[in-house]
């Protein structure tokens, strides 16, 4: 079955005439500098050995605990980073046209997005938060400054870039995508204006939206659920999709549960936990996307495919962002769900394996290389 939903989208894809794709997206509303780092475990007199999993990593710094420790990082390379520009520059290497509005640069755009592709359109709002990435074989430990962002909230925005600019621009796109929920202190406040100012004054047909929360760990029950209530009202303008990685399918079901004053059942599988989620929230499609596999829950029912994990990957950080990317597009094409999905862990295995967003050849190529793997 596997090798048949593989096949069926490469076929797809090598029938596509990219020339022809009219249909442009809007996606925002951060921005980062990124320094991909390895923290180094030992010198040795062939470089430098670093920590290859997460747990050995804390086991290191746990028996620092009451005294003191100094881990030495190595910048592997420096890079624009952040939810939104990362889906932005993979929607465009595919070759959909976007515009990314965020944090590149307040005085003009920061060299390091100034490496974006040239399809993307930058809409910059601020100054750029940072954030140190540390990445291992099995993960990655995010550290951000996210200061630049505590000030940007609707009535800034409709200030700059102005009310006018947003109107054009998400009128002239067939999907906007918003992402990064948990570090904008006024994201809901944002999302809730573009739903409120922006939809109703925009051309009827019909657009697709998805929304990636972030860990929501440091965000109140409250707040999250007030903003996944600002995230129902988009489906007034449209198709919905809500976008989870494993650790905030766990987040998101607790939450609900907490909510809903109900016992979280223990030793249930993630899908068991995404249809509890899916019931209790208003989207057209909830798309989960673990390290090895993808799951999409509607009303249709539930499709689970699994992915090619990369063992030794050059790059994780913004993996999430290329899958995204990969499935949006395929929404965009009018492809059914299960073949954005498989779109989308192609789209993302190529960018860890590779260290970089591909292209819709490369994205061929990877798929091909797939299905020769596959049983």
């Amino acid at each position: 079955m596997q090798k048949i939903f593989l096949t069926n989208t490469l076929e797809k894809l090598k029938k596509l005439d990219l020339k022809s794709l009219n249909r442009k997206a809007f996606v925002g509303l951060d921005g980062y500098i990124d320094f991909i780092q390895r923290a180094v475990k030992s010198q040795t007199q062939k470089g430098p050995e670093y920590f290859n999993t997460i747990t050995d990593f804390a086991n290191h710094i746990g028996k620092a605990a009451g005294k003191s420790a100094q881990i030495e990082l190595v910048t592997q390379e420096t890079k624009l980073g952040g939810n939104a520009p990362i889906m932005a520059d993979a929607l465009a290497s595919l070759g959909c046209e976007t515009t990314c509005i965020g944090n590149f640069g307040k005085l003009g755009i920061h060299p390091v997005f100034q490496q974006i592709h040239a399809n993307v359109t930058l809409l910059s709002i601020g100054d750029s938060a940072l954030t140190n990435a540390l990445e291992f074989h099995d993960g990655k430990i995010i550290l951000s400054e996210v200061g630049p962002f505590k000030h940007l909230n609707w009535n800034y925005l409709k200030k700059d870039p102005g009310l006018k600019t947003l109107i054009a621009q998400v009128n002239s796109c067939a999907l906007v995508a918003l992402v990064d929920w948990c570090n904008l202190p006024y994201s809901t406040d944002i999302w809730k204006g573009i739903l409120l100012d922006i939809l109703p004054k925009i051309h009827g047909k019909e657009r697709h939206f998805f929304f990636d929360i972030a860990d929501p760990s440091r965000r109140s029950d409250e707040e999250l659920l007030e903003a996944l209530d600002v995230i129902a009202g988009y489906n007034s303008y449209g198709k919905v999709t809500l976008g989870l990685n494993e650790n905030e399918t766990e987040k998101l079901y607790s939450c609900l549960n907490r909510i809903n004053h109900t016992p979280e059942e223990e030793d249930i599988s993630l899908i068991e936990k995404g249809t509890f989620i899916f019931k209790n929230i208003d989207v057209w499609n909830l798309l989960i996307h673990p390290t090895n596999r993808s799951i999409s829950i509607n009303n249709q029912g539930v499709s689970e495919l699994n992915g090619k994990y990369i063992q030794k990957p050059k790059i994780s950080t913004g993996g999430g962002d290329n899958f995204n990317a990969g499935y949006c597009l395929g929404q965009l094409l009018e492809l059914d769900v299960e073949t954005s999905m498989v779109i989308g862990m192609a789209n993302s295995g190529a960018y860890v394996q590779n260290g970089k967003s591909p292209t819709m050849d490369d994205l061929i190529g990877y798929l091909a290389r797939w299905i020769k793997e596959v049983n």
